[in-house]
C-alpha cells in the first residue's frame, strides 16, 4: 500500500485539528451575552420589518426591508488557537431599499451589536459607506442621558444623535443619523441637505 507525502500531511493535520477541537473545554470558556437593554435596541429591525422614510421637501420615500437579522454566541478565539477563549454574543441586521435599487450611498443600512468582553459592548449603524459609532454601554449604564426630540410631528422620549466620522465625498453621505431603542432609525440628514424621517 502506498501513500503520498502530500495526503499523509492532509490526514495528519486534519486529525491535530479534530484532536484540538475535540480536545476544547468549552465548559469552563467564558460567556458574555448581551444585556437585556443591549438586546433590544435590535427589536426594530426583526426578519422583513420594513422601516420607510419621507423627504418633506421632496415628497420621496425611501423604504428598506430588513433582509437578515441574525442573533447568535459566537466562539472568538487567537489567530494561532482552534479552541476559543471566550464567547460573544451578537446580533446583525441588514436592511436593503425595498423602493428601487438606490446607490452605493444609500442601499444599505447595517446594525451591529455585540459584546466584547465582560464589560464591554460595542455598537455600529452603518447607511451606504457612512459608519456611525452607538454609545449603547454609556446609554444603558445612564452615563449617558437621552433627550426627546420630535421629527415629522412625531415626538420620541428619549432619542440618540450621533455624527459620522466619514471622509467620502457626495452630497449623500450621512453626517448625522437619529436612534431610539423603542424604533430603531428615526432620522438621516446627508451632506447635502436632504433630511429623510421616519414615516
Amino acid at each position: 500500500m502506498r501513500f503520498h507525502l502530500g495526503s499523509s500531511l492532509w490526514v495528519s493535520l486534519v486529525v491535530v485539528i479534530s484532536g484540538c477541537k475535540k480536545g476544547c473545554d468549552t465548559d469552563a470558556v467564558p460567556q458574555y451575552p448581551l444585556t437585556d437593554g443591549q438586546r433590544a435596541w435590535s427589536v426594530p429591525y426583526s426578519k422583513d420589518a420594513v422601516l420607510r422614510f419621507r423627504n418633506a421637501s421632496t415628497g420621496y420615500v425611501r423604504s428598506y426591508r430588513v433582509t437578515t437579522a441574525e442573533n447568535k454566541m459566537d466562539g472568538v478565539s487567537s489567530r494561532y488557537q482552534v479552541c476559543p477563549q471566550y464567547y460573544r454574543e451578537y446580533s446583525w441586521h441588514l436592511l436593503e431599499r425595498s423602493d428601487s435599487t438606490g446607490n452605493s450611498e444609500n442601499k444599505e443600512l447595517k446594525f451591529w451589536v455585540s459584546t466584547a468582553g465582560p464589560t464591554r459592548v460595542q455598537a455600529t449603524f452603518a447607511i451606504g459607506s457612512t459608519t456611525v459609532e452607538v454609545p449603547l454601554q454609556e446609554i444603558e449604564d445612564e452615563t449617558q442621558i437621552l433627550s426627546p426630540a420630535t421629527f415629522a410631528g412625531h415626538t420620541y422620549p428619549a432619542v440618540w444623535g450621533g455624527t459620522s466620522s466619514t471622509l467620502s465625498s457626495g452630497s449623500q453621505v450621512v453626517v448625522m443619523l437619529y436612534l431610539t431603542k423603542a424604533d430603531g432609525l428615526i432620522r438621516f440628514e446627508e451632506r447635502g441637505g436632504m433630511v429623510w424621517e421616519r414615516l
